[in-house]
């Protein structure tokens, strides 16, 4: 097989073939193996990531991934089938804000049968993925974890919604809901000015990091369809947008402020500025090109073949992300939320204030 795939070296003395070696294999589940190997000398990780599409053929495997472990020591992804069969239940809202760790949100699986949980207090997330891929199942996962927090006055969400579709369920417990263009351009102005006034009650009480407190609560911006915001919407929307969104994305992490913001095209001109998202999530695409747009350089080459998830229902929530201590895409699958979830999530965040501030009437 390596043989086949020029991944052997041949001795210029004795014109013996040198073959890597498999130090061991694990098995993750059915669908998915890893497959340490031990490089040649003179070979490198990048010469195995531009093989890996003669691997999966070789190997009668679906997609090959490579990761990096350590110097010599590189690790074959293999995947036989589409580890994802079955739609992913959410599990229950917690009841009491206690329980509910932002460090550790709780998305949906990872094709290593295990449960894929991402940081949201202190990030950004950008959500890229065709028509259909199932880009709002992640928000709303983040949003069922936030739940009680919001109810209880900790966290506060702040919805930008140009369709006036989907998220329009949110109305209830928002803090500040739009649609209309003018009305997207204030929400977006009064989040920077929250954040702005959370440096200076930072400042005043002497404190470098933000803690999240019923009088410094967590604000989360939740943006759907972005590009209608930077880039496809009216002028003065895109350039207001284009005016502010750069300083939130820039400063807003570190004052209690977090992104959450879902697009179908990922390029420059529609959001210049994706490389300020600190987690990035690439759904289906319908371009090769986005996946790269979207994870990072090479990381198509490295396994990320977002772009050939089938476009039918049942792979919605589909898509990669990349491990950050390795830099390698992960097959990961959300949970998919339903009416149901969705109004149990309105009812459990019920906001408690009369005093709720919003931008549209209810």
């Amino acid at each position: 097989m390596t043989e086949a795939c020029n991944l052997v070296t041949v001795n210029r003395k004795t014109e013996r073939i040198n073959v890597p070696r498999i130090i061991r294999v694990r098995s993750h589940s059915p669908s998915t193996e890893t497959v340490y190997v031990r490089l040649l000398l003179g070979q490198t990780p990048k010469l195995w990531e531009e093989a890996t599409e003669a691997l999966a053929v070789a190997l009668k495997a679906e997609r090959v991934g490579v990761e990096r472990v350590r110097p010599q020591i590189i690790a074959l992804i293999v995947q036989r089938s589409e580890p994802f069969t079955q739609v992913i239940i959410p599990p229950d809202i917690p009841a009491d804000a206690d329980t509910v760790s932002l460090g550790s949100v709780y998305l949906g699986e990872t094709e290593h049968d295990t449960d894929w949980h991402a940081p949201l207090i202190g990030q950004h997330w950008l959500i890229a993925g065709a028509t259909g891929s199932g880009k709002n199942s992640v928000t709303w996962m983040a949003l069922r974890a936030c739940a009680p927090l919001i109810r209880d006055g900790l966290v506060r969400v702040h919805v930008i919604n140009p369709k006036g579709t989907e998220l329009n369920a949110l109305r209830p417990v928002s803090y500040r809901y739009a649609e209309a263009d003018t009305d997207i351009v204030d929400v977006l102005g009064s989040f920077w000015e929250t954040m702005q006034a959370r440096k200076k009650v930072l400042a005043d009480q002497g404190r470098r990091t933000f803690e999240m407190s019923r009088e410094t609560p967590l604000d989360v911006l939740v943006i759907d369809e972005l590009g209608a915001v930077t880039g496809y919407g009216d002028r003065s929307l895109t350039r207001g947008a284009q005016a502010v969104l750069p300083l939130i994305l820039s400063q807003a992490r570190a004052l209690g402020g977090s992104v959450i913001g879902a697009l179908q095209e990922p390029t420059k001109d529609v959001i210049p500025q994706r490389d300020l998202f600190s987690l990035r999530v690439c759904l289906r695409a319908t371009s090769a090109g986005h996946v790269d747009m979207v994870l990072g350089d090479d990381m198509r080459r490295r396994g990320a073949l977002a772009d050939e998830i089938p476009n039918v229902p049942d792979s919605a929530g589909i898509g990669f992300v990349v491990k950050q201590r390795s830099r390698t895409p992960m097959r990961v699958r959300a949970a998919y939320c339903d009416d149901n979830d969705i109004a149990d999530l309105v009812r459990v965040a019920g906001w408690p204030h009369t005093e709720l501030a919003t931008t549209t009437a209810r």
